[in-house]
Protein backbone atom coordinates (compact mmCIF):
# COMPACT_ATOMS: atom_id res chain seq x y z
CA UNK A 1 0.00 0.00 0.00
CA UNK A 2 1.19 3.51 -0.72
CA UNK A 3 1.02 6.40 1.68
CA UNK A 4 -1.14 9.44 1.08
CA UNK A 5 0.90 12.25 -0.45
CA UNK A 6 0.06 15.94 -0.18
CA UNK A 7 -0.98 15.89 -3.84
CA UNK A 8 -3.33 12.97 -3.13
CA UNK A 9 -4.83 14.91 -0.23
CA UNK A 10 -5.38 18.03 -2.34
CA UNK A 11 -7.05 16.03 -5.12
CA UNK A 12 -9.31 14.10 -2.76
CA UNK A 13 -10.31 17.21 -0.85
CA UNK A 14 -11.13 19.13 -4.03
CA UNK A 15 -13.63 16.49 -5.15
CA UNK A 16 -15.00 15.75 -1.68
CA UNK A 17 -15.51 19.43 -0.82
CA UNK A 18 -17.37 20.04 -4.09
CA UNK A 19 -19.78 17.24 -3.19
CA UNK A 20 -20.15 18.48 0.40
CA UNK A 21 -21.06 21.94 -0.86
CA UNK A 22 -24.51 20.68 -1.87
CA UNK A 23 -25.41 19.84 1.76
CA UNK A 24 -23.62 22.72 3.47
CA UNK A 25 -26.18 25.19 4.90
CA UNK A 26 -24.57 28.52 4.02
CA UNK A 27 -25.80 32.05 4.61
CA UNK A 28 -25.38 32.78 0.86
CA UNK A 29 -24.71 30.76 -2.32
CA UNK A 30 -21.05 29.74 -2.29
CA UNK A 31 -18.46 27.99 -4.42
CA UNK A 32 -15.11 26.32 -3.80
CA UNK A 33 -12.68 29.19 -4.34
CA UNK A 34 -9.39 27.47 -3.60
CA UNK A 35 -7.33 24.94 -1.64
CA UNK A 36 -4.65 25.84 0.91
CA UNK A 37 -2.64 24.11 3.60
CA UNK A 38 -4.42 24.06 6.94
CA UNK A 39 -1.67 26.28 8.36
CA UNK A 40 -2.50 28.97 5.76
CA UNK A 41 -6.28 28.93 6.22
CA UNK A 42 -7.92 32.32 6.77
CA UNK A 43 -9.16 33.34 10.20
CA UNK A 44 -12.94 32.80 10.43
CA UNK A 45 -13.23 35.05 13.47
CA UNK A 46 -14.13 34.42 17.08
CA UNK A 47 -17.87 34.41 16.33
CA UNK A 48 -17.73 31.39 14.01
CA UNK A 49 -17.75 27.74 14.99
CA UNK A 50 -16.17 24.48 13.92
CA UNK A 51 -17.50 20.93 13.88
CA UNK A 52 -14.92 18.20 13.48
CA UNK A 53 -14.68 14.44 13.81
CA UNK A 54 -12.17 11.65 13.42
CA UNK A 55 -12.63 8.81 10.96
CA UNK A 56 -11.08 5.37 10.51
CA UNK A 57 -11.29 2.44 8.13
CA UNK A 58 -9.80 2.40 4.64
CA UNK A 59 -8.15 5.64 5.76
CA UNK A 60 -7.88 7.38 9.11
CA UNK A 61 -7.65 11.01 10.00
CA UNK A 62 -9.80 14.02 10.83
CA UNK A 63 -12.34 16.11 8.95
CA UNK A 64 -13.75 19.50 9.91
CA UNK A 65 -16.20 22.12 8.71
CA UNK A 66 -15.69 25.67 9.95
CA UNK A 67 -18.29 28.35 9.33
CA UNK A 68 -18.27 32.09 9.94
CA UNK A 69 -20.63 34.22 12.00
CA UNK A 70 -23.22 34.78 9.23
CA UNK A 71 -23.66 31.09 8.49
CA UNK A 72 -23.78 30.28 12.21
CA UNK A 73 -26.53 32.87 12.63
CA UNK A 74 -28.43 31.26 9.74
CA UNK A 75 -28.43 27.97 11.64
CA UNK A 76 -29.46 29.60 14.90
CA UNK A 77 -32.33 31.49 13.26
CA UNK A 78 -33.85 28.61 11.28
CA UNK A 79 -37.64 28.77 10.75
CA UNK A 80 -37.85 25.54 12.76
CA UNK A 81 -35.84 27.00 15.62
CA UNK A 82 -32.15 27.01 16.38
CA UNK A 83 -30.29 24.12 14.72
CA UNK A 84 -27.47 22.38 16.54
CA UNK A 85 -24.33 23.10 14.45
CA UNK A 86 -23.09 19.56 15.11
CA UNK A 87 -26.21 18.08 13.53
CA UNK A 88 -26.55 20.71 10.81
CA UNK A 89 -22.96 20.36 9.58
CA UNK A 90 -22.65 16.59 9.94
CA UNK A 91 -24.02 15.85 6.42
CA UNK A 92 -21.04 17.78 4.99
CA UNK A 93 -18.62 15.77 7.17
CA UNK A 94 -20.28 12.53 6.09
CA UNK A 95 -20.07 13.48 2.42
CA UNK A 96 -16.34 14.15 2.65
CA UNK A 97 -15.62 10.88 4.47
CA UNK A 98 -17.89 8.87 2.14
CA UNK A 99 -15.60 9.84 -0.75
CA UNK A 100 -12.65 8.12 0.97
CA UNK A 101 -14.05 4.60 0.78
CA UNK A 102 -15.15 2.35 3.63
CA UNK A 103 -14.63 4.64 6.62
CA UNK A 104 -16.44 5.15 9.90
CA UNK A 105 -17.04 8.70 11.09
CA UNK A 106 -16.89 9.46 14.82
CA UNK A 107 -19.37 11.67 16.64
CA UNK A 108 -18.87 15.32 15.68
CA UNK A 109 -17.57 17.81 18.22
CA UNK A 110 -18.20 21.56 18.17
CA UNK A 111 -15.26 23.78 19.04
CA UNK A 112 -13.21 26.87 18.41
CA UNK A 113 -12.24 27.44 14.73
CA UNK A 114 -8.58 28.04 15.58
CA UNK A 115 -8.38 24.80 17.58
CA UNK A 116 -10.05 22.86 14.78
CA UNK A 117 -7.50 24.18 12.28
CA UNK A 118 -4.66 23.26 14.64
CA UNK A 119 -6.00 19.70 14.74
CA UNK A 120 -5.77 19.60 10.93
CA UNK A 121 -2.00 20.15 11.03
CA UNK A 122 -0.41 18.74 7.89
CA UNK A 123 -3.75 18.68 6.11
CA UNK A 124 -5.48 20.87 3.57
CA UNK A 125 -8.50 23.16 3.62
CA UNK A 126 -10.99 23.97 0.87
CA UNK A 127 -12.19 27.58 0.90
CA UNK A 128 -15.92 28.15 0.39
CA UNK A 129 -16.66 31.71 -0.62
CA UNK A 130 -19.01 34.14 -2.29
CA UNK A 131 -18.51 37.73 -3.37
CA UNK A 132 -14.89 37.72 -2.28
CA UNK A 133 -15.78 36.62 1.27
CA UNK A 134 -14.89 33.26 2.81
CA UNK A 135 -18.06 31.70 4.20
CA UNK A 136 -16.72 28.34 5.36
CA UNK A 137 -13.74 26.00 5.40
CA UNK A 138 -13.78 22.26 4.73
CA UNK A 139 -10.65 20.62 6.12
CA UNK A 140 -9.16 17.14 5.85
CA UNK A 141 -6.04 15.49 7.22
CA UNK A 142 -4.81 11.92 7.40
CA UNK A 143 -3.29 10.33 10.48
CA UNK A 144 0.50 10.68 10.72
CA UNK A 145 0.58 7.71 13.10
CA UNK A 146 -0.37 5.23 10.39
CA UNK A 147 2.45 5.08 7.78
CA UNK A 148 0.69 2.26 5.91
CA UNK A 149 -2.49 4.22 5.28
CA UNK A 150 -3.62 3.38 1.77
CA UNK A 151 -4.45 6.04 -0.74
CA UNK A 152 -8.25 6.17 -0.38
CA UNK A 153 -10.24 4.47 -3.11
CA UNK A 154 -13.13 6.57 -4.38
CA UNK A 155 -16.44 4.85 -3.79
CA UNK A 156 -18.08 3.60 -6.96
CA UNK A 157 -21.57 4.82 -7.83
CA UNK A 158 -24.13 2.69 -6.02
CA UNK A 159 -21.63 1.50 -3.42
CA UNK A 160 -22.61 2.57 0.07
CA UNK A 161 -20.08 3.41 2.75
CA UNK A 162 -20.18 1.95 6.24
CA UNK A 163 -22.72 3.78 8.39
CA UNK A 164 -21.28 6.56 10.53
CA UNK A 165 -20.79 5.42 14.11
CA UNK A 166 -22.82 7.49 16.52
CA UNK A 167 -24.14 9.72 13.75
CA UNK A 168 -27.76 10.67 14.37
CA UNK A 169 -29.94 9.27 11.61
CA UNK A 170 -32.16 12.32 12.00
CA UNK A 171 -29.44 14.69 10.78
CA UNK A 172 -30.95 15.36 7.36
CA UNK A 173 -34.42 15.70 8.91
CA UNK A 174 -33.18 18.77 10.76
CA UNK A 175 -32.33 20.42 7.44
CA UNK A 176 -35.44 19.51 5.47
CA UNK A 177 -37.26 22.72 6.42
CA UNK A 178 -34.29 25.04 5.85
CA UNK A 179 -35.21 27.33 2.98
CA UNK A 180 -32.77 27.55 0.06
CA UNK A 181 -32.87 29.78 -3.02
CA UNK A 182 -33.69 27.91 -6.23
CA UNK A 183 -33.07 29.76 -9.48
CA UNK A 184 -33.42 28.81 -13.13
CA UNK A 185 -30.85 30.30 -15.49
CA UNK A 186 -31.65 30.54 -19.20
CA UNK A 187 -28.24 31.94 -20.14
CA UNK A 188 -25.68 34.63 -19.51
CA UNK A 189 -24.03 37.52 -21.31
CA UNK A 190 -21.48 40.24 -20.64
CA UNK A 191 -22.25 43.92 -21.19
CA UNK A 192 -20.37 47.14 -20.84
CA UNK A 193 -21.74 49.78 -18.48
CA UNK A 194 -22.55 51.90 -21.52
CA UNK A 195 -24.62 49.11 -23.09
CA UNK A 196 -26.33 48.45 -19.77
CA UNK A 197 -27.33 52.09 -19.36
CA UNK A 198 -28.67 52.21 -22.90
CA UNK A 199 -31.26 49.48 -22.29
CA UNK A 200 -34.86 50.55 -22.85
CA UNK A 201 -38.20 48.74 -22.93
CA UNK A 202 -38.12 46.58 -26.05
CA UNK A 203 -34.35 46.09 -26.07
CA UNK A 204 -33.21 42.56 -26.93
CA UNK A 205 -30.36 41.04 -24.93
CA UNK A 206 -28.72 38.06 -26.61
CA UNK A 207 -27.68 35.23 -24.27
CA UNK A 208 -24.88 32.70 -24.66
CA UNK A 209 -27.21 29.76 -25.15
CA UNK A 210 -28.95 28.47 -28.29
CA UNK A 211 -32.73 28.39 -28.48
CA UNK A 212 -34.08 25.10 -27.17
CA UNK A 213 -31.08 24.42 -24.94
CA UNK A 214 -31.89 23.22 -21.41
CA UNK A 215 -31.97 25.75 -18.59
CA UNK A 216 -29.77 25.38 -15.51
CA UNK A 217 -31.36 24.76 -12.10
CA UNK A 218 -29.25 26.15 -9.25
CA UNK A 219 -29.71 25.76 -5.49
CA UNK A 220 -27.90 28.45 -3.51
CA UNK A 221 -25.81 29.07 -6.61
CA UNK A 222 -24.82 25.39 -7.00
CA UNK A 223 -25.79 23.70 -10.30
CA UNK A 224 -27.84 20.60 -9.49
CA UNK A 225 -29.96 19.93 -12.59
CA UNK A 226 -31.00 20.99 -16.08
CA UNK A 227 -34.45 21.06 -17.59
CA UNK A 228 -37.00 22.42 -20.06
CA UNK A 229 -39.02 25.56 -19.41
CA UNK A 230 -42.75 24.79 -19.51
CA UNK A 231 -45.98 26.57 -18.60
CA UNK A 232 -48.22 25.23 -15.82
CA UNK A 233 -51.50 27.05 -15.11
CA UNK A 234 -50.17 30.21 -16.79
CA UNK A 235 -47.00 30.14 -14.63
CA UNK A 236 -43.52 29.28 -15.82
CA UNK A 237 -42.13 25.98 -14.53
CA UNK A 238 -39.16 23.74 -15.20
CA UNK A 239 -39.33 20.07 -16.23
CA UNK A 240 -36.16 18.35 -14.96
CA UNK A 241 -34.39 16.41 -17.71
CA UNK A 242 -30.98 15.86 -16.10
CA UNK A 243 -29.58 15.63 -12.59
CA UNK A 244 -26.06 17.06 -12.50
CA UNK A 245 -23.50 15.13 -10.46
CA UNK A 246 -20.25 16.71 -9.16
CA UNK A 247 -17.62 16.86 -11.88
CA UNK A 248 -20.09 16.96 -14.79
CA UNK A 249 -21.27 20.57 -14.42
CA UNK A 250 -19.66 21.61 -17.70
CA UNK A 251 -21.75 19.21 -19.75
CA UNK A 252 -24.34 20.61 -22.12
Amino acid sequence: MSTVTHADLQALLAEAAQAALAVLPLSAPGTITGLVDASAAPDMGEEGTAVSAGFAGASSGRVAVIVGEETLNTLLMSPEGALDPVDALRPALETVVASLGQCTLDVGVEGDPAEALAALAGGAVALVGAGGETLALIGLTFSSEAPQVAVPVMASPGTSSAPAAGGPRRTMDLLRDVQMDVTVELGRTSMTVQDLLSLTPGSVVELDRAAGSPADVLVNGQLIARGEVVVVDEDYAIRITEIVTPGTEAGA
